[in-house]
């Protein structure tokens, strides 16, 4: 069985004091390749130093998370010159997105929407997929998306609905949609029958570590090891056989982000 993460973040200060660790567990539990994502300016130097460490177990991308939304020019400015900078170590750009969770009001929302379009368009430059975030926003994501006609995105610890997720496949049959730890909640009832009813060609496995830790670990500092907890689960709902779970979802992962195995 080979397993991949598609959607973690190792340079977290829960993961990286004891990273070897972490990812030793992770290859002892078949979990092969890691896509560490970054979030802010301040973690891209930390993802590619991380995967010069393990060359041939961890992958990069790099964005700037909506949650930065509100810094400067100079900082946005400064973020995408080191992203084009460095385009040729990253398999994707991401995390971006747009977050209204935490607030809704005009110059937020303005700001978010600017960086996800610059963003966008610098994944259309260089023909690179796109890793979203999408908290209490999918429908503007979905408009945006539409508009700058991306073809290649993967909506990260999808939380939408099921008509939601058949309007994205419409857009393009390259869309994917990550599934986590959240699978195995048992309050998780709108997820689990979206991974019943869309095909397992649509899905990437992940685990968003240290966030969201599945059960029975629920709470607790997430790890990649935990991602075969996770396959158990998408396996049992689609009534498939655990090891034809994982090979699917790896491959999923790997075409996606153009991984050479």
């Amino acid at each position: 069985m080979n397993i991949i993460d598609c959607h973690l973040h190792l340079y977290d200060e829960k993961l990286v004091n004891d990273l070897d660790a972490v990812i030793k567990e992770a290859c002892s539990n078949n979990v092969r390749y890691l896509v560490n994502n970054s979030d802010s300016f301040s973690s891209f130097d930390k993802v590619l130093n991380i995967k010069k460490n393990y060359p041939s177990t961890c992958f990069s991308t790099l964005g700037i998370h909506p949650e930065y939304a509100l810094e400067d020019d100079s900082y946005f400015n400064r973020s995408f010159k080191y992203i084009e900078d460095n385009i040729d170590k990253i398999v994707a750009i991401g995390e971006i997105g747009l977050d209204y969770h935490y607030s809704k009001e005009d110059n937020v929302v303005r700001r978010q929407k600017e960086a996800f379009i610059s963003q966008l368009k610098i994944a259309k430059k260089f023909s690179l997929p796109v890793v979203i975030h999408a908290r209490d926003s999918l429908n503007d994501v979905y408009k945006i998306l539409k508009e700058e006609k991306i073809k290649k995105a993967y909506l990260h610890c999808y939380s939408g609905s099921l008509q939601q997720i058949k309007e994205f496949i419409k857009l393009s049959d390259n869309y994917r949609f990550g599934v986590g730890g959240v699978i195995t909640f048992k309050n998780a009832r709108v997820l689990k029958d979206i991974v019943k009813e869309i095909d397992l060609k649509y899905f990437l496995s992940e685990t968003d570590a240290p966030y969201l830790a599945p059960t029975p670990f629920r709470g607790e500092r997430n790890k990649p090891s935990y991602l075969p907890l996770i396959i158990k689960e998408i396996a049992d709902i689609k009534g498939m056989d655990e090891d034809k779970t994982a090979e699917i979802l790896f491959n999923n992962g790997v075409s996606f982000y153009g991984i050479q195995i």
